[in-house]
């Protein structure tokens, strides 16, 4: 029997819900599937029927789902559409709504169902998007908050660097879903790889074409064919193996000064005992948080482990935060128990936060926890309090061969001789890369316009300068595609992946080719 909501209450918060006239306790879902590793393309026949998503189970299966509605005879006519199309089994799920399970959301924009929504604006501003689904919207949101006032921190937070017309609701929490990687690639935007069209491979097909060494119409796909007329290039081309044999040679001043607080963190992976012993002579509170990973972590092992592990990270909390005035993510008034390594990882990235000297994260970190790192270093203040150095212990941009001769032959268009120096503000995008806001990318793409179109004008030239304009042109697009296959295998969509290329390129070989930017 169905229950009479009667208080004042409960009325506005499922108004909220489901924007309906009359309040309503229940909803209906349609179950589609059950799967390990879903995938969006499986689906997308359903695509003008309604928002189909996932829901990740206990048991790490996922759930597949299309919904919601309020009406049960709508949900019966989306569930015979679907059948049509193939899935004989998917079901009905009625979910009964109860005042206990109101929370509070932040929401940030509404779509139509069928909208492409560009994700990457939205996450960039919150690692913790849901989306809440009525019979044909879609509204993106942060959240689920238990408490007003913890959403209106966020709202405030949102608002200083975000759109300033979001506004806090109250619903459900049983018509919220987490967005998800499936959800992302219901985006045209998403889901590019390295043998989809890129600009960046399209322009090398045509500097090859011109240069006689591919013979086949450019059409952007980087294919075995183009691979070979590319290797042809580095290897005929006098220029360029002039400046490889220079890059080889190139000298990146990457190695960390001995004895140093950052040369025994880097050492952990190799050699824990002697880093924890190289650890335990230095004050600054990030040399106790790392000592205190190594015993939680076991890579040495010391009696009393979680007691030396406690002491370590209370006395460094209390050291960091004691008088400090700002606002902080977590109450470090008070004494913590680590049991896990997340709740250590969560500590210590508080501490970046405030901490004005500080060595920088090292890369093995997010190597060995790519979730947890993922999770904590996530922007969360929308300022400067995100920012982070990474170590290059790991690796860095400057590895990239392509990188290193492109920033040689740059160096040849620059009105002030330069070199590639080790650029730790975006080494973070090496190993961590973050989506880039929509205007970021429009301005990237106006800058790389701007570039190539004021020096065409060395195409027309002399030899020399026709010369050295193929040369420039070939490695700046080389050093592209390899940036776009980087951030792809770090599971960037190619959109994404050109942007945070362009933005490599821009930092660190910008400057050289300043004068064709006026």
């Amino acid at each position: 029997m169905r229950k009479k909501l009667q208080n004042l209450f409960v009325l506005p918060f499922f108004l909220l819900c489901f924007l309906s006239a009359q309040a309503q306790d229940y909803v209906y879902e349609i179950q589609l599937a059950i799967y390990a590793t879903p995938e969006y393309k499986k689906f997308k026949p359903l695509h003008s029927i309604g928002y189909v998503y996932s829901v990740e189970m206990d048991n790490s299966l996922y759930r597949i789902m299309m919904g919601t509605y309020t009406s049960k005879s709508t949900a019966k006519d989306k569930l015979r559409l679907i059948q049509r199309k193939g899935f004989k089994d998917a079901f009905l799920v009625k979910k009964e709504l109860k005042e206990t399970d109101a929370v509070y959301i932040v929401q940030l924009a509404t779509y139509d169902q069928q909208a492409d929504i560009y994700w990457p604006d939205w996450q960039r501003l919150s690692p913790q998007l849901v989306a809440q689904l009525s019979d044909n919207k879609v509204r993106v949101a942060i959240g689920p908050y238990y408490t007003r006032a913890e959403a209106e921190e966020v709202q405030a937070r949102v608002q200083r660097r975000g759109p300033k017309d979001i506004f806090i609701k109250k619903v459900s929490e049983k018509v919220l879903h987490k967005v998800e990687k499936f959800d992302l690639e219901r985006s045209a935007s998403y889901g590019q790889n390295s043998g989809g069209v890129r600009l960046s491979v399209k322009a090398l097909q045509e500097l090859l074409i011109k240069e006689k060494l591919y013979d086949v119409a450019s059409n952007g796909v980087l294919t075995p064919t183009t691979k070979s007329a590319m290797i042809r290039y580095k290897k005929t081309n006098k220029h360029y193996l002039l400046h490889r044999k220079m890059a080889e040679e190139m000298d990146l001043n990457n190695a960390i000064e001995e004895y140093t607080l950052q040369y025994y963190i880097n050492m952990i992976p190799e050699d824990a005992v002697t880093a924890a012993a190289g650890l335990e002579q230095f004050k600054n509170p990030i040399s106790k948080v790392f000592l205190a990973y190594i015993y939680l972590n076991e890579d040495v092992r010391i009696a009393n482990k979680t007691a030396k592990v406690n002491e370590l990270m209370n006395n460094s909390l209390e050291r960091v935060f004691k008088g400090y005035r700002g606002e902080t993510r977590y109450d470090f008034s008070m004494r913590y128990s680590y049991e896990e390594i997340g709740q250590l990882i969560q500590h210590m990235k508080a501490m970046y936060e405030v901490l004005k000297e500080r060595p920088d994260v090292p890369c093995w970190m997010f190597e060995r926890h790519p979730k947890l790192m993922k999770e904590a270093f996530q922007p969360y203040w929308q300022n400067r309090r995100d920012d982070y150095t990474v170590s290059s212990d790991c690796g860095s941009f400057m590895d990239l061969e392509e990188l290193r001769i492109l920033s040689l032959v740059s160096e040849e268009f620059s009105e002030n001789k330069g070199t590639l120096k080790e650029l730790h503000s975006i080494n973070q995008l090496y190993v961590l890369p973050q989506p880039i806001p929509h205007q970021e990318i429009e301005e990237l793409e106006k800058w790389n316009g701007r570039l190539w179109k004021n020096l065409k004008t060395l195409e027309t030239g002399s030899p020399l300068q026709q010369n050295m304009y193929s040369l420039l042109r070939f490695s700046y697009y080389d050093a592209l595609q390899s940036l776009e296959t980087h951030f792809m295998f770090k599971g960037m969509p190619g959109i994404e992946a050109r942007s945070l290329g362009l933005k490599i390129l821009k930092e660190t070989v910008g400057g050289n080719l300043a004068a064709y930017l006026k």
